[in-house]
């Protein structure tokens, strides 16, 4: 199998936000395909496609790169075809997805949902902020389990 693997040229850039900031490490992207359309503007990745940055992995069958020269940093990245992500144990899946490098958040559209431990919400659009660990989700609902009390059965209680 072919490896795409593309660290230099998708090295996160340093914020001016403070200390911490500047010492961060760079974003790794794996896939089964790269093709750049503009070379230092957009760089498409196809099949298999894995992107590791910060304890953060983004996984999709597709991504597009968009690459801001002027910054010398990754602007946005577009992830198309069973998009996952997983960070601190939780896990989100999307049809589509946006990642914004700035802000550090990360835009679930398509059938978007979160999971944690048996518990599940989902939306229209789902919004995660990496840097603190919040969602937003728009148009959803909420699925939570809990045990029954008093219950001798292992059983399951949808709320």
């Amino acid at each position: 199998m072919l490896m795409a693997v593309s660290a230099l040229l998708l090295t996160a850039a340093t914020d001016a936000a403070g200390p911490d900031r500047n010492v961060r490490e760079p974003m790794v992207i794996t896939s089964s395909r790269m093709d750049a359309d503009k070379l230092g503007d957009r760089v498409t990745f196809n099949g298999d496609v894995v992107l590791k940055k910060e304890g953060m992995t983004l996984s999709a069958d597709t991504m597009i790169i968009y690459y801001d020269v002027g910054a010398k940093s990754v602007r946005e990245i577009g992830a198309s075809g069973n998009v996952m992500v997983r960070k601190d144990g939780r896990v989100a899946l999307s049809t589509n997805a946006s990642y914004y490098n700035k802000e550090e958040k990360i835009v679930l559209t398509g059938d978007a949902r979160i999971i944690e431990n048996e518990n599940e919400l989902g939306g229209e659009k789902i919004t995660l902020f990496m840097r603190d660990g919040r969602s937003i989700v728009e148009g959803g609902k909420v699925l939570i389990y809990q045990e029954k009390r008093g219950s001798t059965q292992n059983g399951r209680k949808r709320k």
